[in-house]
């Protein structure tokens, strides 16, 4: 599948089977992003894979959901199956061009992801500290994000915008989350 069509096909998933995700996928994965474009090449970017029964239940006791987890809860054995965590080394780090370079290398991890059949969830909304003591990362590194792994449970769709609503359900339980259409966002030759 071409570049295209694995960024229209990716959609953020937060129900996984209880299949484990094997660790040469994670290296896929992490090797597409250590290859990314990093700003002035500082190459700040580190990666940890967790794919450990243990270290994975840790790690999720430490993330938060959104959208149909919080809503519907939490089912056991739907959780991520993997992590990535993306670290920036401090010392090379900086405020301006990390987020970015972290959300580069984020989105070189997931697309590489989806091309192997894993669905995945770029995370923020994590207890920072409480997951790099679990993972043993040394204090002189950041951890801008980490992305949830493992294979997709459900199969959202980028829906019609219906009022206000971020995300809904037909009657058939299918997931939709509204994208703003192209000609809303995309301007020609001046805004």
């Amino acid at each position: 599948m071409g570049t295209y069509k694995l960024i229209l096909k990716r959609r953020t998933i937060r129900v996984f089977q209880d299949k484990p995700v094997p660790f040469s996928s994670l290296k896929k994965c992490v090797n597409a992003a250590r290859l990314s474009p990093s700003a002035r090449n500082v190459q700040e970017l580190e990666f940890l894979a967790v794919n450990g029964r243990e270290q994975v239940a840790r790690v999720n006791e430490a993330v938060r959901f959104g959208g149909i987890v919080r809503e519907k809860g939490r089912v056991k054995g739907e959780e991520p199956k993997a992590f990535i965590a993306i670290l920036a080394e401090k010392e090379k780090s900086s405020q301006e061009y990390t987020p970015i370079n972290a959300g580069i290398a984020a989105e070189a991890i997931v697309l590489t992801a989806l091309e192997q059949g894993i669905g995945s969830c770029i995370m923020g909304a994590i207890e920072r500290e409480r997951i790099k003591g679990i993972l043993g990362v040394p204090n002189s590194y950041a951890m801008p994000l980490v992305i949830a792994l493992g294979y997709p449970k459900e199969k959202p769709v980028a829906g019609k915008p219906r009022g206000k609503d971020m995300f809904y359900w037909t009657e058939k339980g299918q997931l939709h989350v509204p994208k703003r259409h192209l000609e809303e966002v995309m301007h020609r030759d001046r805004f």
